[in-house]
């Protein structure tokens, strides 16, 4: 079993389901690496991420798309096809424990409190 921890924004919001007599968060993290080179943007690893219980029932309520986290759990490797062919393999999180380093930013709001256009 190995075990990963990254620090990532929640690409899509949460999707809380029943799993039998528990409850399953699901969503999906992207880890940028910081590579410094002329031009060039680093790129992204995307990682689905699970989490169960009451931690799942918790988060649910609060994460959404671009908030920040830390996710610490078991990284499962599997490999699948594309709908185009391409075969590719899928990095998966399981029994992830998540830490929220910020949320997303709402529009700042002006004096009059509307937010601005």
């Amino acid at each position: 079993m190995a075990n990963i921890s990254i620090t990532g924004n929640i690409g899509r919001d949460p999707e809380l389901r029943q799993a039998g007599t528990s409850q399953v968060l699901k969503f999906s993290v992207a880890d940028s690496e910081y590579i410094y080179s002329k031009g060039e943007e680093a790129p992204s690893q995307w990682y689905s991420v699970e989490v169960w219980g009451k931690q799942a029932e918790r988060l649910g309520a609060i994460l959404a798309k671009g908030t920040k986290v830390t996710v610490y759990g078991q990284l499962v490797q599997r490999p699948y096809t594309s709908k185009a062919g391409k075969e590719s393999i899928s990095m998966d999180i399981k029994d992830g424990r998540v830490s929220i380093v910020s949320k997303k930013e709402a529009p700042a709001a002006d004096a009059f409190g509307s937010a601005p256009f």
